[in-house]
């Protein structure tokens, strides 16, 4: 696969964003094969790296929270587009693509002023009663969570130095429990790490649902 099969297919697959969306996208793309291909690599060298654009468009759309409906391609991951013929023998074009009718269902709905007003005033006021302080709070555990976290790590330094400013009995049962606490904040820092990454998804994707309804987009 060559840089121009490469940016068609994925054309394709971008279709359900705006034209400003996917000039961006493939802009970006066909610098990266200009990039790659000064640096010596083959255009199909460059395009097997990158993996299939369909999984790439899959992995944008996603981030619009649009899934793509699955359908049966051949094997060359084309599927040809023939005209319709009808009994006048009259040829009619047939769909860009074969997603067509299926991303219909994602243009912008028209709805109403009244309904625009109930949908943001509900939005807004949905955030500012409950989701605002359910944020902040969840924002304030994982927040704690890392400073307790680091703090335990970093705990037998203060165990090292009460060893070092008079050794005794005390000292020693600081120090392993100190050292105690060091493991704690290593098993700390482990559960805390994918939780703070899947919050901070949640957040985002919650974050762009409230985007997409003040605009009208749903």
């Amino acid at each position: 696969m060559n840089k121009e099969h490469f940016l068609i297919e994925l054309k394709i697959y971008l279709k359900p964003l705006t034209t400003q969306q996917q000039s961006f996208i493939l802009n970006k793309y066909e610098t990266i094969f200009e990039e790659r291909s000064a640096a010596g690599e083959t255009e199909e060298q460059i395009a097997k790296s990158l993996g299939k654009p369909r999984g790439i468009a899959e992995e944008i759309l996603q981030e619009f929270n649009i899934n793509v409906p699955e359908k049966k391609l051949e094997r060359d991951g084309w599927q040809e587009i023939q005209p319709i013929v009808n009994d006048d023998y009259y040829y009619e074009e047939a769909s860009e693509h074969p997603y067509d009718d299926t991303y219909r269902s994602y243009e912008r709905p028209h709805h109403s002023g009244f309904v625009r007003f109930c949908q943001v005033a509900g939005v807004l006021a949905f955030n500012f009663l409950f989701m605002f302080w359910m944020i902040f709070a969840a924002i304030m555990v994982v927040f704690s969570g890392w400073l307790v976290a680091v703090l335990f790590l970093f705990s037998p330094i203060l165990g090292g130095i009460s060893v070092f400013a008079g050794f005794n009995d005390g000292t020693m049962f600081q120090l392993f429990f100190s050292i105690f606490l060091s493991g704690a904040g290593v098993i700390g820092l482990l559960i805390l790490t994918p939780l703070t990454k899947f919050f901070g998804k949640v957040l985002r994707h919650y974050l762009q649902w409230n985007i997409r309804v003040l605009r009208g987009e749903i």
